[in-house]
């Protein structure tokens, strides 16, 4: 029987309100195999963010903005929600320091109360695969203005590897989140037209190796940056696209 998303909401907040993830083994990972990747996220990610100039913006969640920003960033408006007060609070700490208007909500996404055509842009961090995307695609399409565009960078889990990853590592995520697969990216379809970027393949695979080697220490170096030249590379390919870990999702309403 499929779980109800009323309890499913409950879950995820008490999870984030209570910190009960534990990713310290997976960090060690990360700091390795996205070491490169996150510099190319944050190229990619910096070129998108100029759309966000004088613009009304809203993000699901409420604090990647202060890692995705630049100095250069300065919308209109920035509206944050996220359904966890824990969360919130980190977001307003953070706001605390800007000079444009930030706002937030206590929220859930899934149910966007907004307006309809309310915003310019909506984005988020790791956010969709927490979601009911169907209804939140929906809120999300309705509450942008004609030409609205979003960007949100989402796991995925597509590839086998990851799937075996996962089941053996619960307590790394929620228990009803759900990293994207090619059904996701068929719903998204339906309201806009969107293009991506894809991260994160043979640096796992080379990560590891690295880690095993180095320890948690000196990420930049030739392994992680051979794994990162490979995906690169083979990231242009699409039959491969389902090989990979993250991407970034950029597009429009329809």
């Amino acid at each position: 029987m499929k779980k109800k998303l009323k309890k499913i909401n409950e879950t995820e907040k008490e999870y984030w309100n209570e910190g009960k993830l534990e990713r310290s083994k997976i960090k060690k990972l990360r700091r390795h195999a996205f070491y490169y990747s996150y510099k190319r996220e944050k190229k990619i990610l910096d070129k998108l963010l100029k759309d966000f100039n004088n613009k009304k913006v809203l993000e699901i969640g409420s604090y990647s903005w202060a890692a995705w920003f630049n100095e250069n960033t300065a919308p209109k408006s920035l509206t944050c929600i996220n359904i966890s007060e824990k969360e919130l609070e980190k977001g307003k700490h953070l706001a605390s320091k800007k000079d444009f208007e930030i706002n937030h909500h206590l929220m859930d996404a899934n149910n966007l109360t907004f307006e309809n055509g309310s915003f310019d842009i909506v984005f988020g961090g790791a956010i969709l695969h927490h979601l009911d995307i169907k209804k939140t695609i929906h809120h999300i399409h309705r509450v942008l203005k004609p030409g609205g565009k979003i960007i949100f960078l989402e796991p995925l889990n597509m590839n086998p590897l990851y799937k075996i990853y996962r089941k053996m590592n619960p307590k790394e995520r929620t228990p009803d989140e759900h990293a994207l697969v090619s059904s996701d990216f068929k719903i998204i379809r339906e309201k806009f037209t969107f293009d991506h970027y894809f991260f994160d393949f043979f640096t796992v695979l080379f990560g590891f190796i690295s880690l095993k080697i180095f320890g948690d220490k000196k990420y930049d170096n030739w392994i992680n940056k051979l794994g990162f030249n490979l995906d690169v590379f083979f990231s242009k390919i699409t039959l491969l696209h389902s090989l990979f870990a993250r991407v970034i999702i950029y597009g429009s309403k329809k």
